[in-house]
C-alpha cells in the first residue's frame, strides 16, 4: 500500500499541531521526538498518528522526522531550562527597569536560542536587555510581545466555570466570538459573565451556538397565532429554547405550556383575521446600550 506514516507534533501544551513525515520510525503519542524547522533542531510531542495517501497531501511540505528523541537527546535539551533562563531575564529587566511583564521563556532544542514572551502598556526599547541576555544565556535571545488572549494561553488559570482554561488547556487556536452569541444563548450581558480571564469574550461562547442557531429556527416569536389538534386557538408568549416548549395564551382565557411539535402557526390570511399594521418607526429606538453589532472586546478596550 503506497503511503506515509504522519505524525502531528506540538511544541508546547494545547500549541499548534503540525505534520511530520515518520518514514519507518514507530512512534506512539506521547514520544518526544527531534524535527527539523526553520529555525533548527527542536524537541516535539507526538500528539497524533495517521496514514495518509499520497494523493492526500503535497510531499514537498512534510518534513521528516528526524529519529526519536534519545536520554542523551533529552539531557542535552535539558542543560538550559526555562526557568534558568525565566529568571534571568527577569532579573535583568528589574536592573535596567523596563516597563515589561515576562511571561514564559522557552529554550530550543540544544539551548542555541531562548524566545522570552512578554507584555507591556506600550512600545519597549529592549536592544540593551537582549545584549545582556544573549551574555548572560549564552545563546541567541527573541523577545516576542503578546497581546491578551495569548497572555492567559501562556499563564493559564482556572475559568468561572471552575476548570483550566480552554486556550491553555486544549484550544489550540482562537476562534472568532461575537456578542450576538451571548445574545443568542440569552446569557446576561454583563462583561463579568461572558468574559474569561484575558478580559475579552469567553471562547466557550462558540461551543453551543451552532445548537442554540438551529433550536431558535422552531421557535414561534412572541405573539405568535397558534392552534392546537383540537382546534383551540392562541398566542406565544414565551419560548423555551432548550426545552423547545412555549407557553401559550389562549382565546379560552387559560395559559399552557405547549411542546413546539403539538402547535400550528396559523395563517392569519387563510382564518381572515386582520394582520396586526405596526408603523416603522422613524429612527432606531434608543435603550440598548450594547446595539445589535457592538463588539464586547472594543467596549472593553474603551
Amino acid at each position: 500500500m503506497d503511503g506515509l506514516n504522519i505524525v502531528g507534533v506540538q511544541f508546547r501544551r494545547a500549541g499548534k499541531i503540525y505534520d511530520f513525515c515518520a518514514k519507518s520510525v514507530e512512534l506512539r503519542v506521547g514520544d518526544q521526538v527531534v524535527v527539523d524547522t526553520e529555525r533548527g533542531s527542536a524537541l516535539a510531542e507526538v500528539v497524533k498518528v495517521k496514514f495518509a495517501f499520497p494523493d492526500e497531501l503535497k510531499k514537498d511540505e512534510i518534513k521528516p522526522i528526524l529519529r526519536k528523541a534519545s536520554e542523551a537527546d533529552l539531557k542535552e535539551s535539558a542543560k538550559l531550562n526555562s526557568k534558568q533562563a525565566e529568571d534571568f531575564t527577569r532579573n535583568k529587566v528589574k536592573e535596567l527597569k523596563l516597563d515589561m511583564r515576562i511571561l514564559k521563556a522557552e529554550v530550543q532544542f540544544g539551548g542555541s536560542k531562548v524566545v522570552t514572551y512578554f507584555t507591556a502598556p506600550g512600545r519597549v526599547d529592549f536592544r540593551e536587555l537582549v545584549k545582556q541576555l544573549a551574555g548572560g544565556l549564552k545563546a541567541r535571545v527573541e523577545l516576542k510581545q503578546v497581546g491578551a488572549r495569548d497572555e492567559t494561553k501562556i499563564i493559564g488559570g482556572l475559568g468561572i466555570c471552575g476548570r483550566e482554561f480552554c486556550c491553555s488547556s486544549f484550544l489550540r487556536e482562537f476562534v472568532p466570538v461575537s456578542i450576538k452569541m451571548a445574545k443568542n444563548q440569552n446569557l446576561a450581558l454583563n462583561p463579568t459573565k461572558v468574559s474569561g480571564g484575558c478580559g475579552r469574550l469567553l471562547c466557550c461562547l462558540t461551543y453551543e451556538n451552532d445548537l442554540y442557531t438551529e433550536l431558535r429556527k422552531n421557535i414561534p416569536a412572541r405573539g405568535t397565532r397558534v392552534e392546537m389538534a383540537d382546534g383551540s386557538l392562541g398566542r406565544v408568549l414565551r419560548g423555551d429554547l432548550l426545552n423547545q416548549v412555549c407557553e401559550v395564551d389562549f382565546d379560552d382565557g387559560y395559559k399552557e405550556t405547549v411542546a413546539i411539535s403539538k402547535l400550528v402557526i396559523v395563517d392569519l390570511q387563510a382564518k381572515k383575521e386582520p394582520v396586526p399594521q405596526v408603523k416603522p418607526p422613524d429612527k432606531k429606538p434608543e435603550g440598548d446600550e450594547w446595539g445589535e453589532d457592538l463588539d464586547l472586546d472594543k467596549l472593553m478596550d474603551d
